[in-house]
């Protein structure tokens, strides 16, 4: 009961609210090959040595759905390849991180030990669309339901992927007893062929051709240089990606996870608060969020800012490394919680 609930668990983490949402989901108990109308992709009955167990059903025309798969070798040596794809109303620049970091949480609450999702990034393209993602391979414990125990853990490998795939998400989650990490990685690279990311991605590109909407948090709205740059910073990110990201790539995602965006907009951000503190009255948090930021850059530690305030989930190679070293010039140079929080949003409509 605990495994099966898990998939439903999964997917209802990141429903949107459909106009035609079932009030619950439904399993469609097809046989033989399902063909996902809106995507034109087909889920067949066995593939690579699966057998297609399940098929999920979240709205009314079925284009929400998560797919189940077993590959059982052994009683004892079974794998579970989970599929998910739906349709998205919007699209943010953090959405793909907010994502990824629900999940960790949902995987943590059904474990006895710590899952730890080390993010790793990657990308898939053909002449027409760029696909970014980020995933992980892990140790996780399971929770399975057990008559002596009530709930026994069982020790699996296991996989989750996340990708930017324009007005659509899919995602791919895997948990194995026997397959090692090079395994679950073939896994996931046959299985994002297979299914067609990039066919996926593009069925409905992004509206590039305007730019993307800015939303801010409530809490910059505290006085007018933190409401303006903050603006700043948004513009500046809208604008280094129009620069720095293939067209191709922008059709699908915002593709955050690159660092290059966040560091340009606040060295802009810093940029406008020094050409503008004279102009208008702080609130003192304002003036103390920005004493510290500029401490930040003239260390030279923007970059280490961003990996801990995203909390890793950044494509920033030497974070791991040196995390522990910035955790201790916050510590020296008097740098408060305050400097992560997030401003503001960019994002898309596509509905």
């Amino acid at each position: 009961m605990i495994k099966k609930n898990l998939l439903i668990i999964f997917s209802l983490l990141f429903v949107t609210i459909f106009s035609q949402k079932r009030v619950k989901p439904v399993n469609l108990h097809i046989k033989g090959d399902f063909t996902h109308e809106a995507t034109s992709v087909i889920f067949p009955a066995l593939w690579s040595g699966f057998q297609r167990e399940e098929i999920y059903s979240y709205d009314l025309k079925n284009n929400h759905l998560a797919i189940g798969y077993v590959q059982q070798l052994t009683k004892k040596s079974k794998t579970t390849l989970t599929l998910y794809i739906y349709p998205k109303k919007y699209t943010d620049n953090h959405l793909l991180r907010d994502e990824f970091s629900s999940y960790e949480y949902a995987l943590n609450q059904n474990s006895n030990k710590g899952t730890d999702l080390k993010p790793l990034f990657g990308s898939a393209s053909n002449d027409q669309v760029k696909v970014n993602y980020i995933y992980s391979v892990f140790d996780h414990s399971m929770g399975q339901p057990d008559f002596f125990k009530g709930v026994k853990y069982t020790a699996k490998k296991s996989l989750l992927a996340i990708y930017e795939c324009g007005g659509w998400d899919f995602k791919i989650r895997v948990s194995s007893d026997d397959m090692t990490y090079e395994q679950l990685e073939e896994l996931k690279n046959k299985t994002e062929n297979y299914f067609g990311i990039l066919t996926i991605a593009s069925k409905k590109h992004l509206p590039i051709d305007k730019a993307p909407d800015i939303i801010l948090s409530p809490v910059v709205k505290r006085d007018s240089m933190m409401i303006n740059s903050t603006i700043t910073a948004a513009q500046a990110k809208i604008e280094w990606l129009g620069t720095h990201a293939e067209k191709k790539e922008m059709l699908t995602g915002f593709n955050d996870m690159n660092i290059g965006s966040e560091v340009f907009a606040i060295e802009k951000m810093i940029e406008f608060y020094k050409a503008h503190e004279k102009d208008w009255p702080m609130d003192l948090d304002t003036k103390k969020y920005f004493d510290e930021m500029i401490r930040i850059a003239d260390n030279g530690r923007i970059k280490d800012h961003i990996y801990d305030k995203y909390n890793r989930l950044i494509n920033y190679e030497q974070g791991a490394a040196k995390r522990d070293d910035y955790i201790q010039f916050k510590i020296d140079k008097n740098i408060s919680e305050d400097t992560n929080q997030i401003f503001y949003k960019i994002f898309y409509k596509l509905e």
